[in-house]
C-alpha cells in the first residue's frame, strides 16, 4: 500500500469532512529521554571553574601542592626567550639579563599603562572595581632568582603588590 493511497476521514464541524493524506502519530515520549540523555551529558562535561590563566608553549611551570583556585588577573609570563604580559612580548630576555638596571624599563611601561586602564574602568563604573594591584607571574622552572627579583622589583614599584606566583597543581 502506497502512502499516497493512505486516507483518513476527520470529521470537523456538522456534517462537513475533510481527507487526509498519509497522517501519523509522533511519539514524543523516546524524543524527551533523548533530550534528557543529551543535557545530562552536557552539564556533566560543562567545567564552572575553566581555565583562568593560559600558559606560554615553551613555558614548564613549577609543581605546588597548592589547592588555591587563580583568580583572573594580568599575567606575566617569562619563557626562555621572552617578557610576555598577557599573551604580548614584551621584551627579549637576552636584552633583559645583559642590562644592569634592577628595573625592566618595558614592563614598567607596560604595567603602567595596564594600571591607568584598570583605574579608568574603576571611575566609569561603581559596580567594576578598578585597580587591585594584583599580578600572576608565570616563570619557567629554569629561570634565574635574580631574573625574578627584578620583575617583582618593576611590579612592585607600578603598585602591583599582591604577587601571584602560577605553578602547576601536583596530582
Amino acid at each position: 500500500m502506497k502512502i499516497e493511497e493512505q486516507t483518513t476521514t476527520l470529521k470537523l464541524a456538522k456534517g462537513s469532512t475533510r481527507m487526509r493524506r498519509g497522517t501519523f502519530a509522533l511519539r514524543l515520549t523516546s524524543m524527551i529521554d533523548m533530550f534528557t540523555i543529551l543535557l545530562v551529558f552536557l552539564l556533566k562535561s560543562y567545567s564552572a571553574d575553566g581555565q583562568i590563566m593560559t600558559v606560554a608553549q615553551d613555558l614548564r611551570l613549577p609543581e605546588s601542592t597548592s589547592e588555591k583556585k587563580p583568580e583572573v588577573m594580568s599575567v606575566v609570563a617569562v619563557t626562555k626567550e621572552w617578557l610576555l604580559v598577557d599573551g604580548r612580548p614584551i621584551e627579549r630576555l637576552e636584552t633583559i639579563v645583559a642590562s644592569e638596571m634592577m628595573l625592566i624599563a618595558p614592563l614598567f611601561e607596560e604595567l603602567q599603562r595596564l594600571r591607568s586602564i584598570s583605574e579608568g574602568i574603576g571611575e566609569l563604573s561603581s559596580q567594576m572595581q578598578g585597580f587591585r594591584g594584583n599580578i600572576a607571574i608565570q616563570g619557567d622552572k629554569d629561570i634565574t632568582f635574580d631574573l625574578l627579583k627584578r620583575i617583582m622589583l618593576t611590579c612592585g614599584k607600578v603598585g602591583y603588590n599582591n604577587m601571584h606566583l602560577a605553578v602547576l597543581e601536583k596530582e
